[in-house]
């Protein structure tokens, strides 16, 4: 069974809370190639993207003793997304990598369909168009332990699938799609922050 290097373990042990873990994703440089990377290979890369930082996210909360959760968020016109999950005291709170400055961490104070709920108005595309469609049940991770998620090299399938199959825990309702606003310009501009341009959704590339 793999474990942590040695070198790895200094890494994880100096992430103590869930906002540590937040800056280190913060930190590191926003890889604009998509698909899944381990956590081993987030820290061998030194970059993230949204759904790599979340894995590796949720391995840094599985050393803080909270099972690794993750949520999906569905959208259109642009990518979806991922949020590392955590409770305390029975509410949760969130962590995650992203181009947006809107869309990463949230404090622990929300119930789950809340927290889902409060990703919406801070979720829209390069374009200022709201494009958050959908969000799922708590996805487990802990079943992918036995085949090694958290070193695995390959392109770890198998969470997809269990993305891919998950309930909605919330869906937008169609009829409500041509009621939604765009994000005011100031707010467009304040997302994008520092974004890296690259890895941005434009039409045609998902």
């Amino acid at each position: 069974m793999k474990k942590w290097t040695a070198k790895e373990r200094r890494i994880l042990a100096s992430l103590r809370t869930p906002a540590h873990i937040q800056q280190f994703l913060d930190e590191l440089p926003y890889d604009e190639k998509g698909g899944a990377v381990s956590p081993r290979g987030v820290l061998r890369n030194g970059k993230a993207q949204c759904y790599s930082g979340v894995l590796f996210a949720c391995a840094a909360l599985r050393e803080l003793g909270h099972p690794p959760r993750m949520m999906w968020i569905d959208a259109a016109s642009d990518d979806g997304h991922a949020l590392a999950l955590y409770q305390i005291g029975g509410m949760w709170g969130s962590v995650a990598k992203s181009n947006f400055t809107t869309i990463r961490s949230r404090e622990p104070i929300y119930p789950y369909f809340a927290l889902g709920l409060s990703y919406f108005d801070g979720f829209f595309n390069q374009y200022g168009k709201r494009t958050m469609r959908a969000f799922t049940v708590p996805v487990e991770l802990e079943q992918f332990e036995p085949r090694g998620w958290r070193f695995d090299d390959g392109p770890m399938t198998y969470i997809d699938r269990a993305i891919d199959t998950a309930q909605r825990e919330w869906v937008l309702p169609r009829k409500s799609i041509k009621r939604i606003s765009r994000v005011s310009e100031s707010l467009r501009k304040a997302g994008l922050l520092g974004a890296n341009r690259e890895g941005l959704w434009r039409p045609g590339n998902s």
